[in-house]
């Protein structure tokens, strides 16, 4: 399945914005969390560190001492998880006697005082029988459902620490159980005259309303992400429509549009792109490569033309063969002709010639700058100095910016003066940049022994010579 650049655009946008989203709320969430539940556990530890510092240590002994009393005389005990059984009642119907006395009645009150200033559901006293490692209820100040004294729990994994070091209390640890939900328990020692641990005041402070609020407070945090999210992505998506989808539908219809009429290339020109991005250069580089293809174009049609014209005659065709067509002189194919006539006339001895390599500097530079018919200008202007020193002698276009010239009779006899009278030419050439002459020339002379190609050869070197000489002093 295909997507347009668009749907690519719109996907990756919703995908990144909804990644993000979707962190987001994960880290909002860990934080909240992390910041509720560090509150309640210092809460609770505050809370439990008060009550074992006002609680009447006095009771608290009296109290303790008589419920291990009754404790370490029953064998056969029963803990809390078989709460409401006939055993469980039993065993807990040996203390009942104990919620009358003066001292559980005193510190059950101080429980509730306790509970009803800091608006917490529970507190209690308990202490922890090393021995069975078990958990034991002195007195609950709860309203509702408070555990009986001598009701044991065993001791959580997390607080067996308190086995060697009953001093250091129940540090505050979170549960969440089917009965009562969000739980934060801490306890703290409380010490007797002589610093020893009586028993731990215990705090039970529920995280529900908490929990609710950091769900409700979640899901409206959520629903806000997903509105900024939509919103976030429609501008995106907005945005990318306008600076990147808009001009490259441009891009695309103008370029249609062209290859369509193929003459007509006004649309490209004047597109409403001014981005100052990768795009306007897009844009440009389709502009340059159009004016030249319709600069390469006009000369194949020009070409074309004369090729056309010169079908008319055959005389004509075979001369338009043998020219260059933006200079008139002669073309390579003539030169390779001509090449033929010289090896010829060294084969029966009377050959007398030399070869002039003219090749111009720079002319990929004045295309580049300003153009390929300017630079077209300036062959003419350095073929027509040539052909103007070398008067009686062919001229041939040996390539883009390469003359040959074969010398014979009266410039060959005067060979140096016609180099040197192209060179004054080249060197007074006057106008726009394009109309001045500025080229390399190397020569050589047949010897009686060489090829053609050997003296040609010696000329190209020569002239490349003279190349590397004019661009170092330039430098």
């Amino acid at each position: 399945m295909r997507f347009s650049l668009r749907k690519k655009t719109v996907i990756l946008i919703v995908l990144i914005a909804a990644i993000l989203s979707i962190v987001a709320t994960v880290i909002c969430s860990m934080a909240i969390s992390r910041i509720a539940d560090d509150s309640y556990r210092n809460r609770a530890n505050d809370l439990t560190r008060t009550m074992a510092a006002v609680l009447d240590t006095e009771r608290a002994a009296t109290l303790k001492a008589a419920i291990m009393e009754i404790f370490n005389a029953t064998p056969d005990r029963v803990d809390s998880e078989s709460w409401g059984t006939p055993e469980f009642d039993a065993y807990i119907s040996l203390y009942a006697h104990l919620e009358q006395t003066e001292a559980f009645q005193f510190l059950r009150q101080q429980l509730r005082s306790i509970q009803d200033i800091n608006d917490v559901d529970c507190l209690y006293l308990a202490t922890l029988d090393v021995p069975s490692e078990s958990f034991i209820y002195l007195v609950d100040g709860a309203y509702e459902d408070a555990c009986p004294p001598g009701c044991i729990d065993p001791l959580y994994a997390d607080n067996q620490e308190l086995l060697q070091n009953p001093s250091i209390g129940f540090k505050p640890y979170i549960t969440d159980t089917e009965a009562y939900g969000w739980l934060v328990t801490a306890g703290a020692p409380v010490f007797d005259a002589d610093g020893s641990v009586i028993c731990y005041a215990m705090g039970d402070i529920s995280m529900e309303t908490i929990r609710a609020q950091q769900s409700q407070f979640i899901l409206f945090y959520t629903g806000a992400l997903v509105l900024l999210t939509i919103f976030v992505c429609v501008i995106g998506i907005l945005a990318v429509n306008w600076f990147i989808i808009r001009p490259i539908n441009l891009l695309s219809s103008a370029a249609a549009h062209y290859s369509a009429q193929k003459e007509d290339h006004s649309e490209l020109d004047h597109l409403p792109i001014k981005s100052k991005d990768e795009i306007q250069s897009l844009y440009s580089s389709m502009r340059e490569m159009v004016q030249d293809i319709h600069g390469y174009i006009d000369n194949l049609k020009t070409t074309t033309q004369e090729l056309t014209k010169t079908r008319i005659e055959a005389d004509e065709m075979n001369e338009l063969a043998h020219r260059d067509a933006l200079t008139g002189v002669g073309s390579k194919l003539a030169y390779d002709q001509q090449a033929i006539k010289l090896t010829e006339e060294m084969e029966r001895g009377d050959a007398r010639y030399g070869i002039v390599m003219v090749d111009m500097n720079d002319l990929k530079k004045m295309n580049d700058t300003y153009g390929h018919e300017r630079g077209n200008i300036a062959i003419q202007k350095t073929c027509s100095l040539i052909c103007e020193a070398f008067s009686h002698s062919p001229v041939y276009r040996f390539g883009g910016d390469e003359f040959v010239v074969v010398v014979k009779g009266r410039d060959y006899d005067a060979i140096e003066e016609r180099i040197a009278q192209f060179r004054a030419a080249a060197a007074a050439a006057e106008g726009e940049p394009w109309e001045k002459v500025n080229a390399a020339v190397g020569y050589a002379l047949y010897n009686g022994e060489d090829t053609v190609d050997d003296v040609f050869r010696k000329a190209d070197h020569l002239m490349y010579e003279q190349k590397k000489e004019m661009k170092a002093g330039r430098k």
